[in-house]
């Protein structure tokens, strides 16, 4: 939950910079970087980009404990973009 509450605070903060900017195009531009490059993050972590040989290889050859802390930190990055991919998506088709 603390890692929704700050993707929530990411958003809050974008969404202060652009009213204080009073360039409401800047809320789906700074979301939008935010979601993607948690997107890539995570997938980077959960071995998406490689093929099958490849993961199951790397599966084979680390341990529990380190297969539990790599998906950990998939789902902590995937948390906190969350909330700024739905905005980004949301303020973009609103303000377009």
């Amino acid at each position: 939950m603390k890692k929704f509450l700050v993707g929530i605070g990411i958003v809050v903060a974008a969404l202060l910079i652009s009213v204080f900017m009073s360039d409401f195009t800047l809320l789906y531009k700074i979301t939008g970087v935010v979601a993607i490059i948690s997107l890539i993050m995570s997938a980077l972590f959960s071995g998406a980009f490689v093929d099958g040989d490849r993961l199951g290889r790397n599966l084979q050859s680390e341990s529990k404990e380190d297969r539990k802390q790599r998906f950990l930190m998939t789902n902590t990055i995937l948390l906190m973009g969350l909330p700024s991919l739905l905005i980004s998506l949301v303020s973009y088709f609103l303000i377009k």
